[in-house]
């Protein structure tokens, strides 16, 4: 069983006032239909008939005073009610801004997830085809340092991307997405690290005279 349900019934003002109005609107029907019941055929009860008129009377100005309370209970339950709806409202908007800027930051790290990707599978393919061979020739190497130079350029600045990116999420208080935007700013560093000692091992192994 729900812990709601568990717990005790708690009326509104609203409720309480309705009720009140309901069971004041009973008596006073029970009082008008004991009026027309009283037999007026004798002193007693020509007096009970006045005293019983007396109750519906005082009954009647009883019911005008429960209606008001009603009047009133339903005033402010209104009054709430309106409050709540511009506080929905107000949320409304601020859900769809918060969905709009996530959607948008999302956007720019699938975006950087995918220049990732290409970027990654490019040095992955170079780094496992490719093997330091002092007896390589020059014309051999230099093309490849070209391509590792280029790659590695890239890779760094789409690191920065990355970086950027993760600064705006954890801005946005997007945590999650600040956190997938690091982790891939690593991935990409940790490759170009990579890239950088395949680029370092070929370097050494040009002869000297081709440095100058």
């Amino acid at each position: 069983m729900s812990t709601r349900a568990n717990r005790p019934t708690e009326s509104s003002p609203l409720v309480e006032a309705a009720r009140a109005f309901d069971e004041t609107l009973g008596r006073f029907g029970e009082l008008a239909a004991s009026v027309g019941r009283a037999a007026l055929d004798s002193n007693e009860g020509l007096a009970r008939a006045a005293g019983a008129l007396e109750k519906v009377a005082a009954c009647e100005e009883e019911i005008q005073e429960r209606a008001q309370a009603l009047s009133a209970a339903l005033t402010s339950a209104r009054q709430t009610q309106e409050a709540h709806a511009l506080e929905i409202g107000a949320r409304a908007v601020e859900v769809q801004k918060r969905g709009e800027a996530y959607a948008g930051l999302l956007r720019r790290f699938e975006g950087v997830g995918r220049d990732a990707t290409d970027l990654n599978a490019a040095a992955q393919k170079l780094l496992a085809a490719q093997r330091v061979d002092p007896q390589m020739p020059p014309e051999a190497i230099s093309p490849l340092l070209s391509q590792l130079a280029e790659l590695e350029e890239r890779m760094k600045g789409l690191a920065l991307v990355a970086e950027a990116l993760a600064g705006d999420a954890q801005a946005a208080d997007f945590d999650d997405l600040s956190r997938k935007s690091d982790a891939l700013k690593q991935q990409l560093l940790a490759t170009r690290n990579r890239v950088g000692l395949l680029k370092e091992a070929l370097t050494q192994a040009l002869p000297r005279t081709s440095w100058s």
